[in-house]
């Protein structure tokens, strides 16, 4: 059973730190059920939902250089991967880094970006994936309804963060930026789906969308670094 947290009803912006382990059916995970040796960690994740597929770099490391050729080989062959774009070795700490495209249906980072994330970590080993995904609260209830249809939840642990308050991360933006993001998630962009776009924030505040795009992205990395700087997995 997923546990419930109460979510308080002062009229800030809060957002919940989610830590969960998951055997993810399908995915490219699977693969590490076979190469118990192997560690992976994902480094970036940019979706693009219109054309179906996700850019997406991750690190691969183990201590047996053997099974990273291994992986090498059973990802260019996995139906969620598109295209492998790139493969950089580092023999000094027996690592790979690999930079490609795998499709947006059924991962769980495009279900984390629909639900308006702001941080998505994940670390995969054994078969089974770590994640720590900070999002709106106000999509937490749809998430855990979501998530079980991925795969085997365990481990769900929950953390409410209150993104305005003045010594937490919204003493990290500055006063635009706080008023964009309000903005933003007061007419719907951070729900799911999305209430609104770029251009409709912009129209409001008569802003250009380049403008409003680089708050909000801003907004999103100073939030990111926050959490990797108070919170390790």
């Amino acid at each position: 059973m997923v546990p419930i947290m109460e979510t308080r009803k002062g009229g800030t912006l809060d957002f919940v730190s989610l830590d969960f382990k998951i055997m993810h059916e399908g995915c490219t995970t699977a693969i590490t059920n076979d190469l118990k040796d192997l560690v992976i960690r994902m480094l970036y994740c940019h979706p693009f939902k219109d054309r179906g597929y996700n850019w997406v770099v991750i690190e691969a490391k183990s201590r047996d250089r053997s099974l990273l050729g291994k992986y090498i080989s059973t990802m260019k062959g996995h139906g969620k991967v598109k295209a492998i774009l790139e493969t950089k070795h580092n023999v000094k700490n027996s690592s790979v880094r690999l930079s490609l495209i795998e499709g947006y249906d059924g991962m769980i980072s495009s279900l984390a970006y629909e639900m308006g994330a702001i941080q998505k970590l994940e670390t995969v080993q054994n078969g089974e994936e770590s994640w720590r995904i900070v999002l709106p609260a106000i999509n937490r209830d749809t998430f855990f309804d979501l998530i079980g249809l991925y795969g085997k939840v365990v481990d769900f642990r929950i953390r409410q963060v209150d993104y305005c308050s003045p010594t937490e991360i919204g003493s990290k933006l500055s006063r635009m930026e706080r008023q964009i993001v309000r903005v933003a998630y007061d007419m719907g962009y951070f729900e799911f789906p999305k209430q609104v776009h770029l251009k409709d924030i912009a129209e409001k505040t008569s802003l250009s969308i380049p403008t409003i795009d680089e708050y909000i992205r801003s907004s999103q990395r100073k939030i990111l670094s926050f959490f990797i700087e108070n919170f390790t997995m």
